[in-house]
């Protein structure tokens, strides 16, 4: 019986038509320099060769270039994304299943660093030199100073870590960082803590993102501003907390090209019953990234806060602090890179530096 027998020959037709496609719709499809789906820069077209150096580098450049560009890419790729998820078999190595369909980060060693792997000692001191100097610098300006590193979710949702990845260290990177801040009497707050007790009973991070959700960041700012000696700025969960909402996915839903087709639930918060203000916000130059920063006034009577972080705090606590305060201001910490004029120039009352523990190093210092 032939290969192409009677009864094959529609399905060889079909199968000839599919792999066709892409190239026959090429022509027809735009050329993109970025993915959305993916995340990512796509690859361009090599420029001639103009050396042997770039000869010998062609094929390689011009194999990257038509695996970028061609007909039904987008397609083809969402489909592909789609069907890894439903396998729970990732498609981008920087992410990990959990249990429950939880996403975790797989990147900047975040996973190593919460399972007690890690353990660099001398970043931490350098990290702890640099909040001492910091601290010593504002406290000459009579500015209030708190370190406050947004936890890992991976450090707080254990439970829903794979399970090779679940067990608890005896110590881990941000125990040896509190104590060495202890020892230079940095002033600094532990967030894991509450945020741990609190996901017992209901989630503080996102399933499908890195952050945590808008209840983990109350219950964090509760407790910064505890650590400053400010309870009266404290808001109480129960009375804001309405219920929950449906979000499209995360920055991990992403990253796997799924983000449009998962959703999941997201606190509701109302912040009625503290008589908010119209909010006021305007970019900062911080003369270093594109990230900048921004202020916000409040039209309120009291002092400027400034926190030094980074997506952990550039939202999330905005309108928790302007229930309370003068001005909030928000600039990234730039690796604690950052322009120190920029910082005098926002004339804060308290500084609070906070970078999420999986970049609490400071590395380019």
């Amino acid at each position: 019986m032939g290969l192409l027998a009677r009864y094959r020959r529609p399905w060889s037709v079909l199968v000839l038509a599919l792999l066709a496609a892409p190239m026959l719709t090429q022509p027809l499809t735009p050329v993109q320099s970025v993915s959305q789906g993916e995340a990512r820069t796509l690859r361009p077209a090599p420029d001639l060769p103009r050396s042997l150096p770039q000869w010998l580098a062609l094929p390689r450049a011009l194999d990257g270039f038509l695996s970028d560009h061609f007909g039904l890419r987008e397609t083809l790729v969402h489909a592909n994304a789609l069907l890894h998820y439903a396998l729970i078999s990732p498609t981008d190595v920087r992410v990990v299943y959990g249990r429950d369909r939880w996403l975790f980060l797989n990147g900047d060693a975040m996973l190593q660093q919460s399972m007690g792997l890690l353990l660099r000692r001398a970043e931490i001191d350098k990290f702890a030199d640099f909040a001492a100097a910091l601290r010593d610098n504002l406290h000459r300006q009579r500015i209030a100073f708190l370190v406050a590193f947004p936890p890992n979710s991976s450090t707080v949702i254990r439970a829903r870590l794979p399970a090779w990845a679940a067990l608890r260290p005896a110590v881990v990177e941000y125990d040896l960082m509190l104590r060495a801040l202890a020892i230079r009497g940095v002033p600094a707050v532990d967030l894991r803590p509450v945020l741990i007790n609190a996901d017992a009973a209901a989630p503080v991070y996102r399933r499908t993102d890195t952050h945590w959700n808008k209840r983990g960041a109350l219950l964090a700012y509760n407790a910064v501003v505890a650590g400053l000696g400010r309870s009266d700025w404290t808001i109480d969960p129960p009375r804001v907390l309405q219920g929950t909402r449906s979000t499209p996915g995360g920055d991990l839903a992403r990253m796997l090209g799924v983000e449009a087709d998962v959703s999941e639930t997201e606190p509701a918060v109302d912040l009625s019953l503290y008589s908010p203000t119209p909010l006021k916000t305007t970019a900062i130059d911080t003369q270093q990234r594109e990230t900048g920063g921004a202020v916000t006034e409040t039209g309120r009577d009291g002092p400027t806060v400034l926190v030094l972080g980074d997506s952990f705090t550039e939202y999330f606590w905005t309108d928790y602090f302007g229930l309370h305060v003068g001005r909030y201001a928000w600039m990234h910490h730039e690796l604690c890179g950052f322009v120190p004029s920029v910082l005098a120039a926002q004339h804060p009352d308290i500084v609070i530096l906070a970078p999420t523990e999986r970049v609490m190093f400071c590395w380019n210092k």
